[in-house]
């Protein structure tokens, strides 16, 4: 097994160390560099087998130093490449200026480096940029026998993704098998992996047909080579011959695409025996109950066969079933994690966040959860025409979070995600009339603050009848404004019109934003949504706005910690 794996200049890691003891599930967002991991192994592997075959103990090579072996773009079959140096971060592969030792000139290479420890062995091979086409491959250091003997014992098999099967597939030699997988297109070699096992290993292809018949109740059939195509087929359920029930036989590729992905998983266990197998995503196209269940038996068949397995994925039942430990999250820097509320953080992290939340996250000291879009729109225009700080946030450097309506609760579980990327992230929800009933305690977790509206929602402070009036008389005719100035006098009790500041039971008790503006609107003949009521609060002035909106604002801003935000920048 390997320990630890560090990758200098490879792809989108300029530096990173990783730990990769035991078997580790590899958790975290997409574009975060999981794959890009397991495809360093994988060449890793391409430069030790191009290695050992040119200039290994049985190669013949007469060469004493450590010198390097070319590897072109055709030879290159870890993954696929338009031009080599896509290898490089940022494509950079020479020292800049600044970076030149003294007795160097520009256009010395930028050596990528893949390094592999096992524990008590450790092999680094460097990757040198000669043309588009062409890189050369050497070990960092002169390799002891021992080191070699290591190098030959350790097999990486990369899996990426399923992504489909061919209706037809004809024999192909190891070497294209290689290429075609490298290509992200494994489901083209399923059939001659399944042919493979049926002829060269018959105890291995028993086990894989219990294991299909376990799992689905599929009867795996004997793979045939009819020239110039493989024929793969199964028939769904077991043969009854005691009451002389046929099940059709039917191409694997008429098969749904849960049965290839475990297929082609197994295929690759059996047909490619390895020390350390990677697989990208292998709970593609599974059903939650199925991934468990494949999980659960590709760790039975890794441990009989003392195969390290290192997967990539999305999957919670995955990470669920995963002991912390020996989960590498590539949330923040790629860490393991020490405690089951890290696994959970992970879990509901891949669940509720978007990219963007990520991003933001890493970047703001707070986030703000309100009921809707209208909700931070109203929040914005108040601010401005208060002059408040907070304006920069509202209207620049917003992080919120629209709950559309939903249980509060569900910010909760959206902030105690995003603090397994930012562990100090703090959160501010705004709780309206809907959810007056629910307790604080069933809304907070570290980091949250509760702000709850005295009115009923954040449209109640919009009840000021002379702002109603000046918002529509500048859209309306003078009819169609009277009909409205007559609805507000109907609907809005004397103390709301005669003192629109002052609390009352009426803006405690009334969602105005349904039982009292859309009816407005209509009496004024004006067609205004709900997001764009903002329109109105613009028209007001400071001393219009009733002083609790300023409170709340000073408590957002003081939660968020956006005045020490504002001074970091």
């Amino acid at each position: 097994m390997i320990k630890q794996v560090t990758l200098r200049y490879f792809k989108r890691f300029q530096e990173e160390i990783f730990d990769v003891s035991g078997n580790v599930v590899l958790a975290g967002p997409n574009n975060s560099g999981k794959s890009t991991l397991l495809q360093a192994l994988a060449v890793w592997n391409l430069a030790k087998q191009k290695w050992l075959s040119e200039r290994g103990p049985d190669s013949g090579s007469k060469a004493r130093k450590r010198t390097g072996v070319a590897i072109t773009r055709k030879d290159f079959t870890a993954i696929p490449l338009r031009e080599m140096n896509l290898l490089w971060h940022n494509r950079s592969t020479a020292l800049h200026k600044d970076e030149l030792p003294d007795d160097k000139k520009l256009g010395t290479p930028r050596a990528l480096e893949i390094c592999v420890d096992g524990g008590d062995w450790n092999i680094t091979f460097e990757c040198i940029y000669r043309y588009p086409d062409l890189i050369h491959v050497r070990p960092s250091s002169q390799l002891t026998n021992e080191q070699i003997e290591k190098m030959r014992d350790i097999q990486f098999v990369h899996v990426p993704t399923f992504s489909g099967i061919g209706a037809e597939e004809t024999r192909y030699d190891k070497a294209y098998q290689d290429y075609l997988i490298g290509q992200g297109k494994p489901g083209d070699v399923l059939r001659n992996l399944l042919l493979e096992i049926h002829r060269e290993k018959p105890v291995e292809w028993e086990k894989l047909r219990k294991d299909i018949k376990d799992i689905f109740d599929y009867h795996l059939l004997p793979p045939k080579y009819e020239g110039p195509f493989i024929v793969c087929e199964y028939q769904p359920g077991i043969p009854d011959r005691q009451n002389k029930i046929k099940h059709p036989k039917l191409d694997i590729s008429s098969a749904g695409s849960g049965f290839l992905q475990v297929l082609m998983l197994l295929g690759f266990f059996y047909a490619r025996p390895a020390s350390v197998l990677l697989l990208d995503e292998p709970d593609a196209h599974l059903h939650v109950i199925l991934q468990k269940q494949v999980y659960d038996r590709l760790r039975d068949i890794a441990r009989k066969r003392k195969c390290q397995l290192i997967i990539a994925t999305h999957s919670e039942v995955l990470i669920e079933s995963t002991s912390p430990e020996n989960i590498l999250s590539f949330y923040k820097q790629p860490h393991k994690l020490d405690k089951d509320i890290e696994r959970t953080q992970i879990r509901e992290a891949l669940k509720r966040l978007t990219c963007l939340d990520i991003l933001l996250s890493e970047q703001c000291k707070g986030i703000l959860y309100v009921e809707s879009e209208s909700d931070l729109n109203l929040l914005r225009e108040f601010a401005r025409i208060l002059q408040h700080n907070i304006y920069k946030f509202l209207s620049k450097d917003t992080f919120w979070h629209n709950n559309q309506g939903r249980d509060p609760r569900v910010a909760k579980g959206h902030l105690f995600a995003l603090r397994a990327i930012n562990e100090d992230i703090k959160g501010v929800l705004l709780v309206d009339g809907d959810n007056r009933n629910l307790l604080d305690h069933e809304l907070t977790t570290e980091g949250m603050t509760i702000l709850r509206w005295n009115r009923y929602e954040i449209e109640s402070y919009l009840t000021h009848f002379e702002v109603l009036k000046r918002f529509a008389s500048q859209l309306t005719i003078e009819l169609f404004l009277s009909k409205g100035i007559e609805y507000l006098n109907n609907k809005l009790p004397n103390e709301v019109l005669q003192q629109p500041l002052a609390e009352s039971g009426y803006h405690r008790s009334v969602k105005v934003s349904e039982d009292l503006l859309p009816g407005f609107f209509i009496e004024c003949d004006i067609n205004i949504p709900k997001n764009e009521y903002y329109q109105i609060a613009a028209q007001m002035k400071p001393d219009e706005i009733p002083n609790e909106v300023k409170e709340k604002l000073d408590l957002i801003y003081q939660a968020l910690e956006l005045q020490r935000q504002y001074l970091n920048c």
